[in-house]
């Protein structure tokens, strides 16, 4: 009886033992048979996933991880920085899918995550995308608000005139703007809201309200200026040319120069282009008591510049050539113009 059991065991063993082989045999030759894919370096891939838009596959990553961080990364770089995003749309339904492989002498291609999310990012910059991803997204951004400006009365000013008190500090806020972008190229940016941060500080500006005296015959304060400068150098320029000949006709400050001429050859050495003839008509009109350095001043027949504290110098006449005077010498005021401030 024990000798059947050894011999019936000894069958079994057999048996087995041929299975298992035949077993390994064929897992290894499943194995060797399976069909892959392949990266570029060669090396194989059995179970791969693809990423599809619309139904349509776009080409096969490694593993499902791998898939949804390309859809991750594609999306954070059509992502505006520094946004908050309200809405993310796709054109395409995406999906990431399991690929079922086939037996077939060239070995479909699998790409790596960053040859995956460069494939997407550039198809999308063509005329015909994978697909396109719509985003709408706030953005904030600190932004200064220019000063405005506050006026007061000041009874020390002539009427007309104006000083500044006061320089204008700007003020913040922030300004919140809407973007929407089609694969990371900016469709659209609407403002949408403004918040205040911080209050600025007016200008202040003197506005005078001190009537002019009588000082001149024609009391005209109309007019514009002709440019800025400083009359003072004007002037401090004027008096390297004492005692220069007078010349009529002549705009030169060395060799010559009548009375208007003189002006002329003044203000247009420093680009100011006041013309030869007919100055009282440009510039802006201004009293006596007012007139300061680098004003002109016309008389009957006659112009000369204003030095400060009543006096002129002026290209007189052909006795005494480029001289200084008194603001009355030459006689009636008949007006004074401004050029430059």
């Amino acid at each position: 009886m024990i000798k059947a059991i050894k011999k019936h065991m000894k069958v079994v063993t057999a048996i087995l033992s041929a299975l298992v082989l035949f077993v390994g045999a064929a897992v290894i030759y499943t194995e060797l048979t399976r069909p892959y894919a392949v990266f570029a370096d060669g090396t194989k891939v059995t179970d791969p996933y693809m990423i599809t838009a619309g139904g349509e596959e776009l080409f096969l990553v490694k593993d499902q991880e791998t898939a949804e961080d390309v859809i991750t990364e594609v999306m954070d770089s059509y992502t505006p920085e520094g946004t908050q995003v309200n809405s993310i749309t796709i054109d395409k339904k995406i999906e990431v899918l399991p690929k079922k492989l086939e037996k077939s002498e060239e070995p479909e291609k699998v790409l790596t995550q960053e040859e995956a999310v460069k494939t997407i990012l550039d198809s999308n910059q063509t005329d015909d995308p994978m697909f396109a991803v719509t985003i709408t997204a706030d953005t904030g951004t600190l932004k200064d608000v220019k000063p405005g400006v506050t006026y007061q009365e000041d009874d020390s000013e002539f009427i007309g005139n104006e000083s500044v008190a006061r320089e204008g500090e700007a003020g913040s806020q922030l300004v919140t703007e809407e973007k929407i972008s089609v694969n990371g190229n900016m469709i659209t940016s609407e403002e949408v809201d403004k918040t205040l941060i911080e209050k600025g500080l007016d200008k202040l500006i003197n506005r005078g309200t001190k009537s002019r005296p009588a000082d001149t015959v024609f009391q005209d304060y109309s007019g514009s200026l002709m440019g800025s400068g400083d009359g003072e150098t004007v002037v401090n320029y004027a008096k390297n040319f004492l005692g220069n000949p007078y010349r009529w006709g002549g705009t030169s400050l060395t060799n010559g120069c009548d009375c208007s001429g003189f002006i002329y050859a003044l203000y247009n050495h420093f680009g100011v282009g006041v013309p030869r003839m007919g100055i009282y008509k440009v510039g802006k009109g201004v009293c006596l008591a007012e007139a300061k350095a680098g004003d002109v001043v016309y008389y009957p027949g006659h112009y000369a510049m204003y030095m400060g504290d009543g006096k002129i110098i002026h290209a007189y006449n052909s006795r005494v050539g480029i001289v200084v005077s008194n603001v009355h010498a030459p006689g009636t005021i008949l007006s004074i113009r401004r050029m430059i401030d």
